[in-house]
């Protein structure tokens, strides 16, 4: 069956499957259903994805150019988030290390970090107050401030 069907200027046929009993809209949805849904990954998905392969590959890289005193880690899934490793050193002479966890939200980032100091094989642990870091300008120049808290209070 055929019916013609006139929207202002535009004439418009359309095909109606004849399917007795039913009305014309389920008679469109058993022509054409609707599409199974998608099981690929989202935009927002895969931008993560790359962008966790790419700070991955940057930190492998740093380790390699720097002789293991640098180390990056970032993943950006769910809430984003990296670790900085930096120092170096022999345990029965000297040695340093930085190590940094950085958790980014609300446009700033929370660092916690320690410092491991070894001199002639003792060693040391110094945990740093929680840091943030926020980005901010001043006359148009961009700046980062850094809150470090003199007290922290913990119950």
């Amino acid at each position: 069956m055929m019916r013609l069907m006139r929207v202002g200027a535009i004439v418009i046929i359309a095909a109606i499957a004849a399917v007795p009993g039913a009305r014309a809209d389920e008679r469109v949805d058993v022509r054409w259903p609707t599409p199974p849904p998608s099981h690929e990954l989202t935009l927002d998905d895969r931008l993560a994805n790359h962008l966790s392969e790419y700070g991955t590959e940057l930190g492998a890289q740093l380790g390699v150019l720097s002789h293991d005193m640098i180390a990056l880690r970032v993943d950006f899934h769910g809430n984003p988030r990296a670790r900085l490793r930096v120092g170096g050193g022999n345990v029965r002479y000297l040695t340093l290390r930085l190590d940094s966890h950085w958790y980014f939200a609300d446009n700033k980032a929370t660092v916690h970090s320690r410092l491991d100091l070894g001199i002639a094989g003792h060693m040391f642990r110094l945990e740093l107050p929680t840091m943030e870091v926020i980005p901010d300008s001043y006359h148009g120049q961009q700046l980062v401030q850094v809150n470090v808290p003199l007290l922290q209070r913990r119950f």
